[in-house]
C-alpha cells in the first residue's frame, strides 16, 4: 500500500478470482507491469506467441495507451486500471462494435458494484461520469485473436490534470470521495467481463444491447460525428444488433453508424 491508497498486486488478484477462464489461462501466466507502453499490445505479443485465451496483462502506468484512431493515453504511476484480456473466439471483424458495447457493459456493472457508483456508457467506446470521461474500451483483433482493453481512471492529483482537461476527465476517487482498492474493480471486472463473454458466445444479442441501453447517455441525445470532411448531426434513437447507432434527421430520415466518434449536444448547442 502507497501513501495514495491500495495499488495493483497479482497476489491480491489472482487467489480471489470468481472466474473459470478469465485470469485462469492454461499455461500461460498473468502479467503485471511496473511500467508499460501499451497493455493492448502486449496482449497481442502474447497472442502471437500462442498463449491461450483468458491471459490478463495489467499496468500500474501506460506510457504509451492506444484510444481511438491511434490516440495515445498516458497514465501517472497508480493512477487508473490499465487492463487487456487476450480471447480466441470465432467472430468476424465486423462484430467488434458489438463486443465494445459488450465491454461496457461489464466495466459499468464492475464499477457499480465494487465501487457503488454507476457510470454512463457513450457510444460506442467512453465510460462517463457526469459528463466527463472515467475510462474508455479498445477491442481490437490481431491475427485470430480478440484483444480487450479497458481504461479506468482511479486517482490523480489536481495538478497531474492538465488544464484544458480539467473539465472533461472524472477519477473514481473524486467521486466518492475516499481511496479506491483497484484489485477489487479489476476483481469485479474479470468477473463481469466472463459474463458478458459468454452471452456474447451464446449468441445473446438481444440481452448485450438491451443491457447497454440502459446505461446509454447516448439514446435520446443530439449528437454530431465526423468522419473526414463529413459531419452527421442529428438524434441518437437506438442501438442495431449488431450495435450501430442509429441516428434520426430533422426529416425524420435515418443512418446507421457503425464506427467512428460522436459528440453529444451541450445545452449552450455546442458539442462534446
Amino acid at each position: 500500500m502507497n501513501a495514495e491508497g491500495e495499488i495493483l498486486a497479482l497476489e491480491v488478484i489472482e487467489p480471489s478470482l470468481a472466474t473459470t477462464l478469465i485470469g485462469k489461462a492454461s499455461g500461460t501466466k498473468n502479467e503485471l507491469w511496473e511500467t508499460i507502453g501499451s497493455t493492448n499490445s502486449r496482449a497481442a505479443e502474447l497472442a502471437a506467441e500462442g498463449a491461450n485465451e483468458g491471459v490478463i496483462v495489467l499496468a500500474r502506468q501506460q506510457t504509451a495507451g492506444r484510444g481511438r484512431h491511434g490516440r495515445i493515453w498516458v497514465t501517472p504511476p497508480d493512477a487508473g486500471i490499465a487492463f487487456s484480456v487476450l480471447l480466441r473466439p470465432q467472430i468476424a471483424l465486423t462484430r467488434l462494435p458489438l463486443v465494445t458495447l459488450a465491454t461496457g457493459v461489464a466495466v459499468a456493472k464492475a464499477i457499480e458494484c465494487s465501487v457503488g457508483v454507476r457510470p454512463g456508457l457513450k457510444w460506442v467506446n467512453d465510460l462517463v461520469l457526469g459528463g466527463r470521461k472515467l475510462g474508455g474500451i479498445l477491442a481490437e483483433m490481431p491475427g485470430q485473436a480478440l484483444v480487450i482493453g479497458i481504461g479506468i481512471n482511479v486517482r490523480f492529483s489536481e495538478s497531474d490534470v492538465p488544464d484544458d482537461l480539467k473539465d472533461k476527465i472524472e477519477w473514481l476517487e473524486r467521486v466518492i470521495g475516499r481511496p479506491v482498492d483497484p484489485n477489487l474493480v479489476v476483481l469485479a471486472l474479470a468477473h463481469k467481463l466472463e459474463e458478458a463473454y459468454q452471452a456474447l458466445l451464446a449468441g445473446r444479442t438481444d440481452e448485450i444491447v438491451q443491457s447497454w441501453k440502459q446505461y446509454s447517455v447516448t439514446i435520446g441525445q443530439d449528437i454530431e460525428s465526423k468522419n473526414g470532411s463529413q459531419t452527421i448531426r442529428g438524434r441518437a434513437v437506438d442501438i442495431t444488433a449488431g450495435g450501430a447507432l442509429i441516428v434520426e434527421f430533422a426529416d425524420g430520415s435515418r443512418t446507421e453508424l457503425h464506427a467512428g466518434e460522436i459528440s453529444i449536444r451541450k445545452q449552450d448547442g455546442s458539442y462534446a
